[in-house]
């Protein structure tokens, strides 16, 4: 990977608020620690809830819904890995790649935390997908793909 991001032109990124962290809308607990000047901003967590139902017509035209609780449901964690500088060596996917492999729901049998907003929701981190890197800026976007119930 170093190989391929060895010869990108230089980028300067300010981060204000630490890895993980995003600017303050998002927020992701345990937080991804940035690693070698580069930086892991959370750029969205689309959440969406379902409840579990079986709608019933009878012949005479009457309407039964029948409800059983609230469903788990999907989201992916949105975000984008700042790589740093050349010198990095891809010390900032290493450290995505770390918290992965602490959080996911097979060795971590707790939930994560996830913010939006005034939000706060538990979620099982079940996968991990990473976009290619974009050499030409520097970044690799990524997705986070978690659980969510409203009674976690």
């Amino acid at each position: 990977m170093s190989a391929i991001l060895k010869d990108c032109k230089g980028h300067v990124h300010f981060i204000p608020s630490g890895g993980g962290g995003g600017v303050g809308f998002y927020k992701l607990e345990p937080k991804i620690n940035a690693a070698g000047g580069g930086a892991c901003l959370i750029l969205g967590i689309p959440l969406a809830y379902q409840e579990i139902v079986q709608p019933t017509v009878t012949l005479d035209d009457k309407r039964t819904l029948y409800v059983f609780g609230s469903a788990w449901s999907e989201t992916m964690i949105n975000g984008v890995l700042l790589l740093g500088g050349n010198r990095t060596q891809g010390r900032t996917l290493g450290a995505l790649l770390d918290w992965y492999e602490k959080n996911r729901v097979s060795k971590r049998p707790e939930p994560v935390s996830l913010s939006v907003g005034s939000k706060t929701i538990d979620a099982y981190v079940v996968g991990l997908r990473l976009d290619a890197a974009n050499p030409a800026i520097n970044t690799q976007n990524f997705s986070i793909i978690a659980l969510t119930s409203p009674e976690s």
